[in-house]
């Protein structure tokens, strides 16, 4: 009586652990992955909503809109978020152009955006 051999050999247990490993593996990095953007979009999300506060406080309080360049923080609320605004004239004499950009950051980078909005002025800048 011939019995058949049934089972898995040795060679298809070793190719089946190697397609796991690199499956998990690629998990992983793909885990890692979306962590980081979400980090990143809440980065940039709370970088969009301090400019909008600088732009209020300008807007609440335009005697402060001087043209050229400032710059400042926000403070212990927000550590490591910075700010640099710049002020142009435009062709308009009672409009001027704004640009915010926000700083903060980022591991061994730095995060960074800007943000452009014009503004009208009803003294001189």
């Amino acid at each position: 009586m011939h019995r058949s051999a049934r089972g898995f050999t040795l060679v298809e247990m070793v190719v089946a652990a190697i397609v796991l490993v690199i499956g998990g593996v690629a998990a992983m990095l793909a885990i890692g992955t979306c962590t980081r953007a979400i980090g990143d979009s809440e980065s940039y999300s709370r970088a969009a909503m301090l400019a909008e506060m600088r732009l209020a406080d300008i807007e609440a309080d335009p005697s402060t809109l001087t043209t050229g360049e400032q710059q400042g923080d926000f403070g212990a609320d927000y550590p490591g978020y910075a700010w640099v605004q710049t002020v142009d004239r435009t062709d308009l004499s009672d409009v001027v152009q704004v640009t915010i950009t926000v700083s903060w950051p980022m591991g061994i980078r730095q995060g960074k955006a800007t943000f452009v909005t014009l503004l009208r002025v009803t003294s001189g800048t």
